[in-house]
Formats: C-alpha cells, structure tokens, sequence
C-alpha cells in the first residue's frame, strides 16, 4: 500500500521545521519526527533500490556526536549527558537523513528560513509598535524585549542567514520592490535584535562579500564565488547601511558596554558587570580548564566544572547565569580536550573548504557566518544552534 503524496507531504514537513524551531525545542522535536517518517516512508516506496549519497563534511559530524556519546564514560553528571545528546543529536539527524535517496530539500531549506523568518520578524515589529503606541512601552523595540523567547543572537544568525540567500534561492519570484522591503525588514531587526555578533558578522560578510568584486590577482577565486551570487551589489549596500544605522540608533548602548571588557583583560580581580566582559572572563576559565585537562572532563560536565571556577574568582555574573564557555572550540576543548578542539575545525573547516572549491558562494559565507558566531557562542549546545546550523550546511554541501 503506497502514501498517497507521501513527496509532497514531506515537502511541507520540510518547510514546517523553521517555523517549528522558532517557536521552540518541543515543537522542532515533533516536527522533526514526522520528516523523518515521511523520509523513510518516501525511501521504501521509490528509491530502496538507490545508493545512499554522503553529504561532503558528514562524516566529521557524525564523528563529533560519537565524542559526545562515549564522553559519558569520563562525566560524573550523567543526566546533563543525557539532555546533551538529545539536544545535539541534529549531529547525526541530518547527515544520516539527506544521505537517503530521496527528494532534495534544499530548496524547503530557504523557503522556510526565508518565509517563516520574515513573517515572524514583521510580527515582532507590529508588537512592539503597538506597545510602544497604545501601552507607552517604546522598550518593545529593544534587544531581548524584541526577539522575545528566541535569544537575540540566534535570531540575528537567522536573519542574517536568511539575507544572503534573498533573491537567489528564495523570494526571487516576488516582484523586485519586495525583495528590497525584505532587505530592509531583515536589516532593521538585526539593528533592533541589538546583538552585537549578529550585527557585527552580518556587517564583516558583507563587506567580505563586496570586496569580491574588487579588482586585484589575489582576488580572482573570490570573483569565482562572485558569481555565483545573485548580482545585487545595491541591494546588499542598501543592507548594510540600514544595519549600521539601526544598530547606531537603537542599540548603540550595547556597544559601549565593551569598553568595560578592556579591564578585564588588564585586570583579572576587575568587576565583570557586562555580556562582553563576562565572556571573556569565561573564556580565560575555560582555557584554563582545557591546560589541566588536554582529554576534557567529559560531555555532561562543562558546566560544573566552569561553576567551580566562577565560584572560586567570584565571577558573580557568570555564575549566577550558569554561563557555557561562550566559544564552540572552547566547548569542544573544555568537554574533550584536544581532541574535541581538533574534531570541530575539521568538521567546520570541511565546509570551508568544499564550498571553496566548488566555488559555491552562498555556502561559503554561510559558513563563515556561522564560524565568526562560533566564536563567540556555543552555537551547537542549543536545538536553536545546532539544528539551524547543520540543516543549513548538509542541504548545501556536496554529495561524496
């Protein structure tokens, strides 16, 4: 007995996951169950008798969740360990699925990034106008108050993500003047998000991405991924400019707070009393964690281990928000040592390279993208992160 339309149900599956994810982990969980149900049912009816084809890359997620598996063997807080694989098993979801014969989805991919991100976007925006108007509440249109229950610098990723495909996979069949007032509406959020990685690594991939079309020898591999981008030049300086005067004009508060992060660095008994001096004191606990454990003290134990730390340096700040490392590499290092650390550039640094050498634009900035926010938050430690992420990279890599 055959599932009538069992393609298209899986298509609209597909396109319901961003939705899902922003709206949180239970819903994306869910979700997520039903595509790969329709996946394996669409395999055993048309394509059983077809060869699987591994994504590029693959492998080394695959690998990077199995160190996540046996790290159990060296942590005390097993049921942390637990959560953890659960939330990380993205790792091993999306490159076993897109390696079964089937539909390619990367087209659901930017369809749902795209639609679903600027439907929630405009939402955000309606709200905080008519708090602003009605209840006299003109905070609505700031940071955490704006993103609402997603974190402000996942939601710039989206947004920024969401961008760099505008008008070559997605949205290119709405009339022009719409894809300028997307740009527009991406570019205000990102302004209003008021995170500083979102806005400042959307602003470095677009320069990076203008500066393709500089003239000069060394530039010749970036004219090739030049061209695989949709020639908007104006458009994406339209971009860049809106960004840098929302983000001036609405958030330039969170960037003065970094001048604070200068003490701490000078000073290590300096007060940490903001985000950006709070990582840094979070980055010197984790590096310090990783000198005197090079094989890590396991998956379910970072944040123990980091409590210990802020407890003893009485880094208030960072023990009462229980903070991670704040750097996927300082996460991988601080849970597996070396190894760990090792495990991810190549996993990352796998991406890099084949979007390089296919000469494939948009996955290369994507991937810069989400290494620059790498470095400055756990990115795979949340569904948010992680699933995002390795959907996004596994839809565009190439097949081995």
């Amino acid at each position: 007995m055959r599932w009538p339309n069992s393609g298209t149900l899986e298509s609209w599956a597909w396109r319901a996951v961003m939705p899902a994810l922003l709206l949180g982990g239970n819903a994306a969980g869910l979700t997520l169950f039903f595509v790969a149900v329709l996946r394996i049912v669409s395999w055993r009816q048309h394509h059983r008798g077809h060869a699987w084809t591994w994504k590029r890359g693959g492998v080394w997620w695959l690998a990077y969740f199995g160190l996540q598996v046996i790290g159990g063997c060296w942590s005390d807080d097993l049921d942390a360990w637990r959560l953890s694989l659960e939330v990380k098993s993205a790792l091993w979801f999306f490159p076993v699925l897109l390696a079964m014969p089937g539909r390619s989805v990367q087209r659901e991919f930017w369809w749902s990034l795209g639609w679903s991100i600027s439907a929630f976007l405009m939402w955000r925006m309606v709200r905080a106008g008519w708090c602003h108007v009605v209840w006299d509440m003109p905070g609505e249109w700031r940071y955490a108050r704006f993103s609402g229950d997603v974190h402000p610098t996942y939601l710039g990723l989206h947004a920024a993500v969401a961008f760099l495909g505008l008008g070559q996979t997605w949205g290119h069949t709405v009339p022009k003047t719409w894809r300028w007032g997307i740009t527009v509406l991406l570019a205000l959020s990102l302004g209003f998000s008021g995170s500083k990685a979102g806005i400042l690594f959307a602003l470095a991939v677009v320069l990076t991405r203008l500066a393709f079309h500089l003239p000069g020898a060394a530039f010749q591999g970036a004219r090739a991924l030049s061209r695989s981008l949709a020639p908007d030049v104006m458009r994406w300086c339209l971009f860049l400019v809106v960004v840098t005067v929302s983000s001036w004009a609405i958030s330039s508060a969170r960037f003065v707070e970094m001048g604070s992060a200068a003490a701490v660095l000078t000073e290590p008994e300096a007060p940490v009393q903001s985000s950006t001096s709070g990582r840094l004191a979070v980055w010197r606990g984790a590096l310090e964690i990783v000198g005197q454990h090079p094989f890590g003290v396991g998956t379910g134990d970072v944040v123990s281990e980091l409590m210990a730390l802020y407890e003893r340096d009485g880094v208030d700040y960072a023990a009462a928000r229980r903070l991670n490392p704040h750097n996927q590499w300082l996460q991988a290092g601080v849970a597996f040592g070396w190894p760990g650390v090792l495990l991810l550039t190549l996993a990352f640094g796998s991406v890099w390279y084949w979007s390089w050498k296919t000469r494939n634009g948009l996955a290369w900035l994507c991937i810069l993208l989400v290494m620059l926010h790498a470095g400055v938050e756990s990115v795979l430690e949340v569904q948010r992160g992680v699933v995002f992420i390795l959907w996004m990279l596994m839809v565009q890599a190439p097949e081995r």
